[in-house]
């Protein structure tokens, strides 16, 4: 299960989500997935793209 690291919209911690998926060689196809992702520092659930780790809505 590979990991990868996001920022949380709501606290702007950095937490480490899991990938059901392997991304490190998925190529560019996979960039503009989404997965819903349990955030460990506020419990909230966000949309995060595990190639990037960009999270929807999040400017």
């Amino acid at each position: 299960m590979p990991t990868f690291l996001f920022r949380c919209p709501n606290t702007g911690l950095r937490v480490q989500g899991y990938s059901p998926e392997q991304t490190a060689d998925a190529g560019d196809d996979h960039l503009d997935e989404y997965l819903p992702v349990t955030c460990h520092a506020c419990s909230r659930v966000h949309l995060v793209s595990p190639a990037t780790g960009k999270v929807v809505g999040d400017e």
